[in-house]
């Protein structure tokens, strides 16, 4: 598989997952209480619709790129065979490492609460996906992500936020 049609499959497949969600979301999540009221569906309709028009700019993109073996070489340059697999090598095992951390920031959430789920999430995603090892960086992003949605998204948006029910941090 080509470059181009990796691109043009990722794309169409986050097109019908923006699809997927963003119906989900309109049929399952209630509207505010107003008519131009900001609910609880406002933020999760959004990400939906960025992804679709983000995987609608790469569509477009490869769509009007010229094709692989068109553009003609340089003189001095020399053709090197791409390793087998080498395309997808790269990408599977973050795709699992963000899944992985999806998975379990629902089942947290649920369990210890938005707050504690949400430090030890962009703490594993920080040492795990990121890479990085300064426990100061760590905890001070942790605890400055955690805090940030909390204010605005429980103090300033009024939006509910999970409790937890193995620890209630309020």
């Amino acid at each position: 598989m080509t470059d181009r049609t990796g691109e043009l499959f990722t794309g169409l497949a986050l097109l019908a997952l923006a699809l997927a969600w963003s119906i989900t979301v309109w049929l399952t999540i209630p509207g505010g209480m107003g008519g131009g009221d900001v609910g609880p569906r406002a933020f999760p309709l959004l990400l939906g619709v960025l992804l679709g028009v983000c995987s609608l700019a790469l569509i477009g993109r490869v769509l009007l790129r010229e094709p692989d073996g068109a553009r003609e070489k340089d003189p001095g340059e020399e053709e090197v065979a791409p390793e087998a697999g080498a395309a997808t090598k790269g990408v599977v095992l973050p795709l699992l490492v963000t899944l992985g951390h999806v998975a379990v920031y629902g089942f947290m959430m649920q369990r210890i609460g938005f707050v504690l789920a949400t430090l030890v999430v962009v703490a594993s995603a920080m040492v795990f996906c990121v890479g990085e090892r300064s426990p100061w960086r760590i905890a001070a992003m942790s605890a400055g992500v955690t805090f940030g949605c909390w204010l605005i998204f429980s103090k300033i948006l009024g939006v509910y936020l999970a409790a937890g029910t193995w620890i209630n941090l309020g």
